[in-house]
This record gives structure tokens, sequence and C-alpha cells, in this order.
């Protein structure tokens, strides 16, 4: 297998009882049969602990939340059974979480998600342009590889290009995120209609820089995260905030001022969507609400960002709540993900 990663992972950790948040929130924790059939037949308070915590989900085995926490989290909120048991006996979705990875035939690619806060400030942290490390394993293919071949090395030259057109610093990230979202709606359009001979001189125009002209960022419609279920009722507060914010010239002026210096996170934030999403299209064929979703969660982000701002000020802690608060409640759940989508997927919005 080759695999491959955000250079930024390389240094990630977690950082446990000093997280300002927890994993073990908001979502039951599934196990994998080994873990769960091991946790059976622990011995003492702690087994009696984990039986009872015990339920299925959709047919599968997990902890059921108490108070919206995982019943084995501590006062300190320190997992019980790394602490007894050991890291090793984690379930796989514990030990991996945040990470997560997606197969292409011989390709792995690993991601951390943003709704980790340290993840978040990693990402965030280094002004220089996001790059990314592959190894080869001695790892055979694990399943058959079904992929169209022509649309998924397509789909990986699109995702090169974006790369490409989301980190040109010389003009600012909105005339970015503009072209990159025409780039995504020709492409589309091409794809829908058949013609795939057509996707690498659409690819390639855009990788030579002929933009078309006159192209602006459109302001995304509010109301499309009023559809999403609240995870929780933190996210039901800020996005209730937001959407009753109102905030005035001078307001936006000043905002902008202060994160001038760093603009160049949204762009690390845009490739993060591209990399973690384009390349499913392989999949369905729907490129362009992977990559609106990408444009529109910076804009969502900053409309949050702006209604904050205008009670508390900003600053880098403030974008690292705002992000990760944002994936959980987007990207963590396949219902509130799969709304978007849907949506994102009409040719007009």
């Amino acid at each position: 297998m080759r695999e491959r990663r955000p250079l930024y992972m390389t240094d990630f950790r977690c950082i446990g009882g000093d997280c300002p948040d927890t994993c073990c929130r908001d979502w039951e924790v599934v196990l994998d049969e080994e873990s769960a059939a091991f946790y059976r037949t622990v011995p003492g308070a702690l087994g009696d602990l984990l039986r009872s915590s015990m339920t299925e989900l959709d047919g599968e085995p997990c902890f059921y939340l108490k108070d919206g926490l995982c019943p084995l989290l501590n006062e300190q909120g320190l997992c019980r059974i790394q602490l007894e048991l050991g890291e090793e006996r984690l379930s796989r979705s514990c030990d991996l979480h945040p990470r997560f990875a997606e197969e292409y035939g011989s390709l792995r690619e690993w991601v951390v998600s943003m709704a980790c806060p340290e993840a978040a400030r990693l990402l965030l942290s280094d002004p220089a342009p996001v790059t990314f490390v592959e190894e080869q394993t001695d790892e055979p293919v694990s399943g058959c590889n079904d992929l169209d071949p022509r649309l998924f090395f397509s789909l990986v030259s699109l995702r090169k290009t974006a790369y490409g057109i989301v980190q040109d610093r010389s003009v600012d990230w909105q005339t970015r995120a503009a072209r990159l979202l025409s780039l995504a709606e020709v492409y589309q359009r091409n794809l829908d209609q058949h013609r795939l001979s057509r996707l690498d001189g659409v690819v390639r125009r855009y990788a030579e820089g002929r933009y078309p002209g006159n192209l602006s960022l459109h302001t995304p419609d509010w109301s499309l995260l009023d559809t999403l279920e609240p995870i929780n009722e933190t996210w039901h507060t800020l996005w209730r905030q937001t959407r009753e914010a109102a905030p005035t010239k001078e307001m936006e002026t000043a905002y902008n001022q202060a994160t001038a210096s760093w603009e160049y996170q949204w762009e690390h934030l845009l490739v993060y969507f591209l990399y973690r999403y384009v390349l499913k299209a392989v999949n369905d064929r729907q490129v362009l609400p992977r990559i609106r979703l990408a444009v529109y969660s910076v804009l969502w982000l900053r409309r949050m960002e702006l209604a904050q701002f205008a009670h508390h000020g900003w600053s880098v802690e403030t974008r690292i709540d705002l992000l990760h608060r944002y994936s959980r409640q987007v990207e963590h759940s396949a219902d509130n993900l799969q709304k978007l989508h849907t949506i994102l997927a009409k040719t007009v919005i």
C-alpha cells in the first residue's frame, strides 16, 4: 500500500486531559467485535462497568452515552480502559480517532479530523502552505480495486490543480475560492454529460491560469445550516447567535483588520476539505457539492467568527474552537453531512 498524510499530521498527539473538549462526547463509541468480546471477560468493578455500558446500534456493539459522555470517562475526563487496561486494549475506533483513512485501490489517505481541537491547532499554526508526505508499505492491497481508473486519475489531477488555485497567494483568498468554485462547476457539468474526454482539458485550462472573467464569490444561503440537526445545545446556541447577529460595516472592517495576518488559515482549511473529500467523488461522480462544501464552510465559519467578534473580539483560540465545533456538527454527523451534500449538489443554490 502507498500511504499519504498531511505533513502536520505527523506531529499529532492526543493531549488527553489537557484538551478543552473530549472525543468521547455526543456520539456513541462503536466497538469492533474483538474488543467487545474482550470487554465482556474483564473481571472486577471495571468489567461490571464495561458490560453494563455496552449496547447495540444498528447491529454493532457500542458504549451508550450517559449525560452525553462515554460512561468509561473518569472525573478527570480520562479513559478508564486506557488507564487500567492499557492503550493496547482500546477499541480500534478509540485508538484511531480522530484519525481516519480512505482507501482507493493501492492508495490509503490518512486525515486527522478538525473535530479535534489539537488537530485544528496544528493545521492552523504554520503559515507555510500545507504539504503531504507519502510512504510505501509492505501491506498488501486490502480489497478489490473496483474504481473507475479514468475517473480516479482525473480526480487526482483535479485535486492537484485545486490545491494550486487555493495556494496561489498572489491573489486574495476570496478570488481563489471563486476560481475553485468555477473549476468545480465546469468539471461537474462535463462529468454529468459523460464527456470524460474533456475533463483533462478543463483541468489543464485552470492549471494554466486561464480562468473565466468576472468571477466573484457570492455569499451562501445561511439558512442551509438551519436544516441541520444540532448534535448538542452548544451548537444550537452558537448558530442562533450567528443568525441573530447584525454586524455593521464598521464591525466587518474591524474584524477584517484584526484577522488580516491570519488569512492563510482559510487557505489551509480549503486544502483540508479538498484533501478529505474530493476523491470520494470516484464513488458517486459528485465533485461539485464537495468543493462547494469546502468553500461554503469557510464562509460560514467567517460569519460565525464575525458574530463572536462583536461580543468577544478575536483570537486564534476562537477560530480553533469554532472550527472544531463546526466539524463535529457537520463532518461527524452522517445525517447532517448527507443533508448538505444533497442541497449542494443542486445546480443552482
